[in-house]
């Protein structure tokens, strides 16, 4: 029996497991593993990618960065990530998302892009220790 629990992997959890100094290294590298033991999907977004691209490049070696990002990239060619890409419908769909929640400025724009897809796959965990993705009523929960 395939298990097929899919979870968002929002970009401090990428940070979390890929930087070791990261204070919830352990606790994220430790989930991660069993989840993906479990037959666990994780599912990120190139917006998502690209914010930890430039976060891992500030905080880590160019090559530790290369390194991380191209596992995920061969992870997503064997069908072990899924890694969705932002297109013009869930960009509008996110600028919408944005307007409705325009008295909640510290939102970042990829955040929205991030709850167009979870509420499109019908995903309802992150993992994630940005409290937004409880805050907006959506019934999304972060699982750090």
């Amino acid at each position: 029996m395939k298990f097929d629990r899919k979870v968002f992997f929002d970009t401090w959890g990428w940070l979390a497991i890929a930087h070791r100094d990261d204070r919830r290294h352990a606790e994220a590298t430790s989930f991660y593993r069993e989840f993906i033991v479990a037959g666990g999907v994780p599912v990120t977004s190139d917006y998502i990618l690209a914010e930890t691209i430039s976060l891992l490049r500030s905080r880590t070696t160019l090559k530790g960065t290369e390194s991380f990002i191209d596992g995920i990239l061969a992870a997503q060619q064997s069908d072990r990530i899924r890694v969705e890409r932002i297109g013009e419908e869930r960009w509008l769909a996110a600028w919408k998302l944005s307007k409705k929640f325009g008295d909640k400025p510290d939102i970042s724009f990829a955040d929205f892009t991030s709850f167009v897809i979870m509420k499109e796959l019908r995903i309802t965990e992150a993992v994630t220790a940005d409290r937004h993705y409880e805050l907006i009523g959506m019934g999304l929960k972060k699982l750090f």
